[in-house]
């Protein structure tokens, strides 16, 4: 249901899946559905027991209405720290997508498009799965004149932050915001190599050097160029 189920986005080929999922499960290990699924949904995270652990344990969420009181404590606890809180309601289905992204942003080079009408609550949700992970978020804000110079900035900024200060970080970033088509060609370098050629200056060398040879002595590794850079990458 998460390799398969979650890349589907029609209710009848998920509906689909699921009647071929059981037909097996009844067919070659004799069971029902309620012996499999534990409630209405099959849900994992790693944030029903809070911050407590460095490394949250990842498990099943069989307990809908305790997961659903959870997430709303995750949104006043986010609320009461901006200045700019989300009115939410958090009904079943917003938290089926709350726990989605928590799980993409917790994989290594996680990234997720976000598919909806306007006012759906992409961003929101977003912004809460972010808040929910420990993550920091940063968004560009495109105002009257905005340039690819002020993009790549904005860009750089993101990237250095994440790298130098090892903070892990949420790039969010809206349609309605690409005002040039090398805007996805570089968010499509950092997907794919974690970097944008020919962004950094040669001031930014420095201290993307200086956190390449920590890394490089951490893991006695030869302190070359190449070695720092791709340590900070």
């Amino acid at each position: 249901m998460r390799v398969f189920g979650d890349r589907l986005v029609s209710t009848t080929d998920q509906a689909t899946l699921e009647e071929m999922v059981m037909d097996n499960i009844s067919r070659l290990f004799k069971l029902t559905r309620e012996d499999v699924f534990e409630s209405e949904r099959l849900l994992y995270g790693d944030f029903m027991d809070g911050n407590i652990e460095e490394t949250r344990p990842y498990k099943l969420m069989p307990d809908m209405n305790a997961l659903v009181a959870k997430i709303e404590e995750y949104l006043e606890d986010y609320n009461s720290a901006t200045k700019s809180p989300m009115r939410l309601v958090m009904f079943l289905d917003a938290c089926d997508h709350v726990c989605r992204i928590c799980r993409v942003l917790r994989q290594p080079l996680g990234n997720a498009l976000l598919l909806g009408v306007g006012g759906s609550g992409r961003q929101s949700l977003s912004r809460l799965a972010t808040s929910i992970s420990s993550f920091a978020i940063y968004q560009i804000d495109v105002i009257k004149g905005y340039s690819m110079r002020d993009w790549r900035e904005n860009l750089k900024t993101c990237l250095l932050t994440a790298g130098t200060k090892c903070k892990q970080t949420t790039f969010l970033f809206v349609d309605t915001q690409i005002i040039n088509e090398q805007m996805t060609e570089d968010l499509n370098n950092v997907l794919n190599a974690g970097d944008v050629p020919a962004l950094y200056k040669v001031e930014d060398q420095e201290e993307i050097m200086t956190i390449g040879r920590k890394l490089c002595q951490a893991k006695s590794m030869n302190i070359t160029k190449m070695n720092m850079t791709q340590q900070y990458i």
